[in-house]
């Protein structure tokens, strides 16, 4: 299962950045080309107009040099490499292996950007900075903070965001942005290799669908629940097939509904327990969390199916990507198949 998840995630970057780089380069022609277009979603028409909650953006044609804030992974599984990013979350100063893996099949496939600049994450974004590598788009789709910097940012350029009233999942946004792109045809394939790669990891693993699992990221500030049912922070294992704690019902999405104070410890409580632990963590942070005496009362913990979740992970679980979540789940799922067998 392993070996067919890395193919699958190596698979994915190769073909999707190679579609991608060649989208629009030229047609097939005769019967087997108008099958496959019959069944392929319609190519962008420009220019495209986005009513989004903030405004709206018009893009006059396929932008080509871009600044992705939390989009990164959806341009790279499309083979698009942008001029600025933010970094990755937490404390890293360059990309995950598996953005640099992609980043690597598109330098090879031939694109024509790189990346001048990283920002990041936690600041308000540097507008001038921004504004210096001269975007034609800014994706912005993920970003949790646009709503208070859509002004500044769409007087740089068009910010791509959903339309309003969709909701933010990550099937929604990487359509958005394959649709910008001109590339829906390989949207559409990249979401079909992530839901393809989980579809098979759950039915390699039965024993997922009689266990419930409660899922929380300890964060220097704050103990916040993931298992809210229905949530995007909660797809990752409920699409391999494990269920809600009646728990579950205790807490919501949003801040202040998402935080476990330390007396409510027990409701993590579950036939398995995940816990992030956030690579902003002072010393000594996390240690204090495991040896409490409530969360070493945990059942879960006293019989050995409490897992930690390896360093990197309790950011991108959370928020799913295409890249991301096939990495998520090379990284996760021996340690599920490990504590469930």
């Amino acid at each position: 299962m392993q070996h067919a998840i890395r193919r699958a995630l190596t698979g994915l970057v190769a073909v999707t950045v190679t579609a991608g780089l060649l989208a629009g380069c030229g047609a097939k022609s005769g019967p087997e080309a108008t099958d496959d277009a019959a069944k392929a979603p319609a190519a962008t028409s420009y220019p495209l107009t986005l009513d989004t909650e903030f405004g709206k953006s018009v893009l006059e044609e396929a932008p080509e040099r871009v600044v992705t804030l939390g989009d990164i992974d959806d341009a790279l599984a499309l083979g698009v490499i942008p001029v600025g990013s933010f970094k990755p979350a937490g404390d890293a100063d360059t990309l995950y292996d598996y953005e640099e893996a992609a980043l690597a099949e598109a330098e090879k496939a031939g694109a024509t950007t790189e990346i001048e600049q990283l920002f990041d994450p936690y600041a308000e974004p540097d507008y001038e900075a921004i504004a210096k590598l001269k975007p034609d788009a800014i994706l912005a789709a993920g970003y949790w903070d646009l709503s208070t910097s859509y002004d500044k940012l769409s007087a740089i350029a068009p910010v791509i965001a959903l339309p309003k009233g969709e909701e933010s999942t990550w099937q929604s946004r990487h359509r958005l942005i394959a649709q910008a792109f001109d590339l829906a045809e390989e949207g559409e394939a990249n979401i079909d290799a992530v839901t393809d790669a989980f579809e098979d990891a759950r039915e390699a693993n039965p024993q997922f669908a009689d266990l419930t699992l409660n899922y929380a990221v300890v964060y220097p500030t704050q103990v916040t629940y993931m298992s809210v049912p229905g949530s995007e922070a909660s797809w990752f294992f409920t699409q391999l097939g494990f269920q809600s704690t009646e728990s579950s019902a205790e807490f919501g999405a949003e801040y202040p509904a998402d935080v476990v104070s330390e007396e409510q410890t027990p409701l993590l409580d579950a036939d398995v327990v995940v816990i992030g632990y956030h690579s902003l963590l002072e010393k000594g942070q996390r240690e204090a969390f495991e040896e409490s005496k409530l969360f070493t009362s945990l059942s879960a913990v006293k019989k050995g199916s409490y897992i930690a979740l390896p360093e990197g992970h309790d950011s991108s679980i959370p928020q799913p990507g295409i890249l991301s979540s096939i990495d998520d789940l090379e990284a996760v799922l021996p340690l599920l198949e490990s504590t469930t067998r």
